[in-house]
């Protein structure tokens, strides 16, 4: 049976006995066998990993200690958590902390990265900093010991100082003008209890991570009405037709437009999650909702999102903003072709490129199918597609200098952030856990 060794390095400085680690799968229904060695020599069988979150109570976590020699995977599809210090405790099945100060976990410091093995050549890996920024990684894959591809989640020439610093100094003066926001730094102004002060340094939340709109905490990061109201004055239905960008205007502001290669290794020939094309204009109304109309595939489709579900942070930050299609009730994006347009318009809010003026080989960026914005290298979005730093996802904007960790959900489309876990080509994953020197 192919099996991968995962091994963990502590490269953060703090005591071996400070590390803990925990295994979440990402499906009730998904395979999970996990392995280590037995330090027992008169017992040589492996000991079996247990997910961390089955059951309720302190939750299964393995003293780093004790997985120095690593673990074997056959299969699993989830989250690997490292956790410095007190770990997060189980308060129901297949729970996972919530970034809220009402969650008692809140304060503890941990972070995550994710991967798929089963012994396919499309296993991947992969660091991940949507929700959080807590304890920095780098993910090594070799064959053989010799090194075969590298994710940082600190550049060469960045150091974790810097990303703390820089992230925290994006919420030190919050900008999203609604009351009672406070900086993303945990535990920042927050007090739990006088048993759990939250002293010391947690994580910084993303902004895709806060609750709606009127839930605590509050979001601090600029929400994404000012971009709104940019598109509605100079695109919008007062507007004339290319007067700023060729075809966009009286409403019109990007062409969302592309192929979807379907789901699956058995890719339906038809439905939602069959392969098919896809042509579709948005428009802004007078209100900041946006329509997508045109056809998928063969049929003519209409998709509405209405402004209150783009700005929540959830929606363009998340990028899993609710629509109606054809008229029927909202829904959130699925693993098929509307996801998948959900995806190429939200992705655009995020880098900056609706509404952009920036040249790419004399062809204004906003005038641009949504598929040509993928090609798009990725040291020329963000601040490069708009000026007005509230027209793009600051967040992701700062991590996407500094680390190589997927920043926002659609990462992937404009940059490699996945490392392959094929077994024909890797033997072996290091997970090396660093630390922030700051607040520790």
């Amino acid at each position: 049976m192919t099996t991968l060794n995962v091994i963990f390095q502590n490269k953060s400085g703090l005591s071996d006995k400070l590390i803990s680690i925990g295994f979440v799968s990402g499906s009730t229904t998904a395979p999970f066998a996990i392995s280590y060695p037995n330090s027992n020599p008169l017992d040589p069988l492996d000991i079996e990993i247990l997910p961390l979150n089955q059951e309720v109570g302190k939750g299964k976590w393995y003293a780093f200690e004790d997985l120095k020699k690593g673990v074997s995977i056959r299969n699993f599809s989830g989250r690997i958590y490292i956790s410095y210090g007190q770990t997060w405790s189980v308060l129901n099945t297949f729970y996972e902390p919530a970034q809220n100060i009402t969650d008692v976990n809140f304060f503890l410091r941990y972070d995550k990265m994710e991967l798929t093995f089963n012994g396919k050549a499309s296993d991947v890996a992969d660091l991940t900093s949507i929700d959080y920024w807590s304890i920095p990684m780098q993910l090594t894959t070799l064959k053989d010991d010799v090194i075969i591809q590298i994710d940082k989640g600190i550049k060469a020439g960045v150091t974790s100082q810097m990303i703390y610093s820089n992230l925290n100094n994006l919420t030190s003066t919050t900008q999203s003008r609604l009351a009672n926001a406070l900086p993303a730094l945990v535990p920042g102004d927050f007090h739990q209890n006088i048993n759990q002060p939250g002293t010391g340094f947690a994580r910084i939340i993303g902004p895709s991570s806060y609750p709606p709109i009127g839930g605590v905490p509050v979001i601090p990061y600029p929400l994404f009405n000012d971009y709104l109201n940019y598109l509605m004055t100079n695109f919008g239905t007062k507007t004339t037709l290319g007067h700023i960008i060729p075809t966009l205007g009286i409403g019109k502001i990007a062409y969302i437009k592309g192929q979807f290669n379907g789901v699956g290794p058995n890719v339906p020939l038809s439905g939602p999650q069959s392969a098919q094309a896809y042509d579709l204009t948005a428009t802004i109304d007078d209100n900041g909702n946006v329509t997508l109309s045109g056809r998928v595939g063969t049929t003519n489709t209409t998709m509405v999102y209405k402004k209150e579900d783009l700005l929540n942070p959830d929606g363009i930050y998340g990028a899993n903003a609710s629509f109606s299609l054809n008229g029927a009730s909202t829904q959130k994006p699925a693993n098929d072709v509307y996801g998948w347009i959900t995806g190429d318009l939200l992705a655009g809010f995020n880098i900056g490129a609706i509404g952009s003026q920036t040249k790419m080989n004399d062809v204004m960026v906003g005038a641009m199918f949504s598929s040509q914005w993928f090609t798009i290298a990725n040291d020329q979005l963000f601040s490069y597609l708009q000026s007005n730093s509230s027209y793009y996802n600051q967040y992701a904007a700062t991590l996407q200098q500094l680390s190589d960790a997927y920043n926002f959900a659609y990462s992937d489309r404009f940059a490699p952030v996945l490392v392959s876990l094929n077994p024909a080509n890797v033997d072996t994953l290091e997970i090396s856990f660093f630390n922030v020197t700051e607040n520790n």
